[in-house]
């Protein structure tokens, strides 16, 4: 796979802080921006916008709420791609199992419940 390098314009304390993070994690500057960026391009238009109006509009308080509230969702996520790995109805490459309105109604379902 070709790969090519982008840039980013950001501020100090963002740079700090990819910096930090990277050195923390052992994880080099690049392998961090290119998992952010695939990670946001992977999204659903929506929620991409959901995140730019986020960074549009909310002040630190809510930028870090919003943080925290997708790192939940992306732990939950991982956590049921590997459990699903359990399981024999795994289909790692499709969402097939909330093709229809019964699968979707049942997945709101286990969603609400505590």
């Amino acid at each position: 796979m070709a790969s090519a390098t982008v840039g980013a314009h950001l501020d100090r304390k963002t740079i700090d802080q990819l910096r930090g993070t990277a050195a923390v994690e052992n994880r080099t500057v690049s392998q961090i921006q290119s998992v952010a960026i695939r990670t946001l391009l992977d999204m659903l238009p929506g929620a991409r916008r959901a995140i730019f109006a986020i960074h549009g509009v909310a002040d630190e308080a809510e930028r870090q709420f919003a943080a925290r509230a997708i790192g939940r969702a992306a732990l939950v996520a991982y956590e049921r791609i590997i459990d699903a790995r359990q399981q024999q109805k795994h289909h790692p490459d499709t969402n097939r199992e909330l093709d229809t309105e019964e699968a979707i109604e049942a997945e709101a379902v286990r969603l609400c419940l505590p």
